[in-house]
């Protein structure tokens, strides 16, 4: 019976013992995580291109105008663009410190301003931030992909750029911006109609909707800072977002000089009665 007793307050002291080596454990896991946790919420995260990085790459380069001494010359290369973003995520003091040839870049500074930018937070709070960006320069792919599918440009217009980088919107305009085709008898919806490739997974799962997108006209009259406000999934995102990029615009016009407008636009996607694997066709 003692040695039971024994074994008992034994078994009990262990079973303490057990239970404040837990409870150490369990504070310190808590200390590690919550200094972790404090140590992560203090980092600051770098602004963000409101398009996303993946796509402002393919609308700086769609937006690219190769100097022509440099592609002459085949000048090639990347220039590092800096610029210091605010809280509200403007950037400003833009700059290159070291590059290869002048003209490209001011042509790297011109299309990094495009970009609207979401601004960095630190702990969750917006703050300022001084960041790069770079913009690649091939001569090579340049003279490629201007042979394989020649871009299409604007008329000359009788308006002069306005120097300043603001943004306006449609009602504050004297004159709207309008999509600029070379035959003048095609609408925007003929565009879209014979332009449209329905995206195969859509069409597997039966998906129709109305993407809908926010992007800037630039004065160049091409599409930036694409944002999708609806999306449809599918691959109906990515192939309405295809279909702005390859067009292009007369630019808005305010004060008699051509301006960066802001606006959006719907693109429908619709099955008809049948479906695709029973022979609808798109």
């Amino acid at each position: 019976m003692k040695k039971f007793y024994k074994f008992a307050v034994l078994f009990n002291l262990f079973k303490i013992n057990a239970m404040i080596c837990k409870k150490k454990i369990f504070i310190i896991t808590l200390l590690i995580i919550t200094s972790l946790g404090l140590r992560l919420s203090a980092q600051t995260k770098s602004p963000e291109p409101v398009s996303g990085f993946s796509l402002t790459k393919k609308i700086v380069q769609n937006h690219l105008v190769y100097p022509k001494n440099a592609l002459e010359q085949k000048k090639s290369g990347k220039i590092t663009v800096f610029y210091d973003v605010d809280k509200d995520g403007v950037a400003s003091n833009f700059r290159v410190e070291k590059s290869f040839d002048d003209e490209c870049s001011a042509e790297a500074i011109r299309l990094v301003k495009m970009i609207e930018w979401n601004p960095a937070l630190k702990g969750g709070k917006p703050t300022e931030y001084n960041d790069y960006y770079d913009v690649d320069f091939s001569a090579k792919s340049y003279k490629k992909a201007e042979e394989k599918n020649p871009r299409v440009m604007l008329p000359e217009q009788n308006h002069p750029t306005q120097k300043s980088n603001k943004i306006y919107d449609l009602k504050e305009l004297q004159h709207s911006p309008t999509p600029y085709f070379e035959n003048p008898e095609v609408s925007l919806a003929a565009y879209f109609r014979t332009n449209l490739e329905y995206p195969d997974q859509a069409k597997q799962f039966e998906i129709q909707g109305t993407v809908k997108l926010n992007f800037i006209i630039e004065t160049d009259g091409r599409a930036s800072n694409i944002v999708v406000e609806n999306s449809v999934g599918g691959g109906c995102d990515n192939e309405a977002i295809r279909l702005i990029q390859n067009l292009i615009w007369i630019p808005g016009v305010k004060n008699d000089s051509l301006v960066r407008t802001r606006t959006s636009q719907e693109i429908t996607f619709k099955i008809g009665e049948r479906n695709y694997y029973d022979g609808n066709s798109y």
